[in-house]
């Protein structure tokens, strides 16, 4: 069973994502969300930050289904 911080984590996704494109997707996160440090970016794939608006959950979404992750959400 998904608790509320699983289902807004996306820790899942950033586990899948290939070396090579780690530093562009953690770039693209951080820009979506508005952010500059990798703190505060570890913060919300975790869940640990406010709810994610829904533009910003399909953004991300859109994000790493570039790189071929179908499904982010989870810890």
């Amino acid at each position: 069973m998904e608790t509320t911080v699983e289902k807004k984590a996306f820790r899942k996704g950033l586990r899948e994502i290939r070396i090579k494109d780690k530093a562009a997707v953690y770039q693209g996160i951080m820009a979506i969300l508005g952010v500059s440090t990798t703190a505060s970016l570890y913060n919300y794939a975790s869940g640990k930050t406010r709810s994610l608006y829904a533009y910003e959950e399909k953004e991300i979404e859109k994000l790493f289904a570039d790189y071929g992750v179908a499904d982010c959400w989870g810890l």
